[in-house]
């Protein structure tokens, strides 16, 4: 439990804000969209799908924008994985692709996923960030699943060993809840799973949640960002510009536009002017150095 001067502390710290678009790499209009939320608009980190249908490009495209912070969206219930399947059957669905969220979970919750094969795995997504140049900012996953008890410890495991920085801690406030059922079931499981110790650097605060989804993001936005905390808070978005590839392979589709409009309004930016809210930008020194700068580690 927090002291009160803990409180009181956090409460008088400057105010900054890390906004970070996660399925950087996802399809071409995704990454279309991150990039120029964070051009235009307030992004300034992005998490990158080492599996995504447009790796290599997002990659390529990344190393051209210095101030773009590029951290890891493990993944494990979309696509196609980079090992080989037969060496992780308890993580494999239909066409060698992942198995989909209702059967990951049933298979977790049944002692049936198995956390060497998830090791595996992830340890395959980080070195391919790697081989493409770039030093991941942080982690993060895919439906959150590195919160989940046993694949938190993979998490922690992997991001000491590749020596990256930070892990999203997902711990979100119940003042703003807007789609009132779905946003706080999500938010009561996700914050059990994040009571426990932390030993990464992560943020004080995170927001995002409660915004997926609404039409009217925009005003939702600005009605969040006044009651930020002190300390540093993450902005999980889902920018994205919107193509048959996409609404091919996800549902959340039209909702990226909105968010891509709203992140790069000019009111947004003027906004967290008035509010003396700082944007967290990385160092660029820090953003992308060569593969051999960890050293190579051989694959699982």
């Amino acid at each position: 439990m927090r002291s009160i001067s803990s409180v009181v502390n956090r409460r008088a710290q400057k105010r900054k804000l890390r906004v970070t678009a996660d399925d950087f790499g996802f399809v071409p209009g995704v990454t279309d969209g991150i990039l120029e939320a964070h051009e235009k608009g307030i992004v300034t980190h992005t998490s990158l799908m080492a599996g995504g249908l447009d790796f290599e490009r997002a990659a390529a495209l990344s190393r051209e924008s210095p101030g773009l912070g590029v951290g890891i969206h493990l993944t494990l219930t979309w696509g196609k994985p980079l090992s080989p399947p037969a060496s992780i059957p308890s993580l494999m669905g239909e066409g060698e692709k992942f198995a989909p969220l209702p059967l990951a979970l049933k298979r977790y919750l049944g002692g049936r996923l198995k956390k060497g094969e998830v090791a595996r795995e992830w340890k395959n997504q980080i070195e391919r960030v790697f081989r493409a140049g770039l030093f991941p900012t942080h982690l993060d996953s895919h439906h959150h699943l590195h919160l989940l008890p046993g694949l938190l410890a993979v998490a922690f495991q992997l991001a000491g060993e590749y020596r990256v920085p930070w892990l999203r801690r997902p711990r979100e406030s119940f003042r703003h809840h807007f789609h009132l059922r779905e946003a706080l079931l999500k938010r009561i499981v996700l914050g059990m799973l994040t009571l426990r110790p932390w030993p990464l650097p992560t943020s004080d605060a995170f927001r995002g949640l409660t915004l997926q989804g609404q039409r009217d993001y925009l005003s939702r936005l600005k009605e969040i960002l006044p009651s930020l905390p002190g300390g540093n808070t993450e902005l999980m978005v889902h920018p994205g510009r919107a193509d048959t590839l996409l609404e091919k392979e996800d549902t959340y589709v039209w909702e990226r536009e909105i968010e891509l409009q709203s992140l790069c309004d000019p009111g947004v930016k003027q906004l967290l002017k008035d509010l003396e809210i700082e944007l967290d930008r990385p160092d660029s020194v820090s953003v992308k150095c060569p593969y051999e700068a960890v050293g190579h580690r051989s694959r699982i």
